[in-house]
């Protein structure tokens, strides 16, 4: 192998290097882009979870609150209940006699 046919090898294969090169060069922008929409799509699902989870935490908050609630509040029922329930065994009680 002559000069002149290394030297035609040589620049073969940088044409081929400066190929793969730009190949690559844009595989890797098009990667970045790609990284930076993921980036901002995970950063959007971030803030939706974070937006859940406080909804969550705030409904088992109510949800809590209402059960610690809810006794004194079927006591108020019951109570209530027997009232009626007595008011009507009067009633009866006054239709009999009658």
């Amino acid at each position: 192998m002559d000069i002149s046919e290394q030297i035609d090898s040589i620049e073969l294969k940088i044409r081929q290097l400066a190929l793969k090169m730009e190949r690559v060069q844009r595989e890797n922008a098009a990667l970045q882009e790609e990284n930076k929409k993921l980036k901002a799509e995970l950063d959007l699902q971030k803030g939706k979870a974070g937006a859940l989870k406080d909804k969550l935490e705030k409904t088992q908050r109510a949800l809590d609150l209402q059960r610690e609630e809810q006794p004194e509040h079927s006591k108020e029922l019951k109570d209530q209940l027997d009232q009626y329930i007595h008011e009507i065994d009067q009633c009866i009680e006054w239709l009999r006699q009658q």
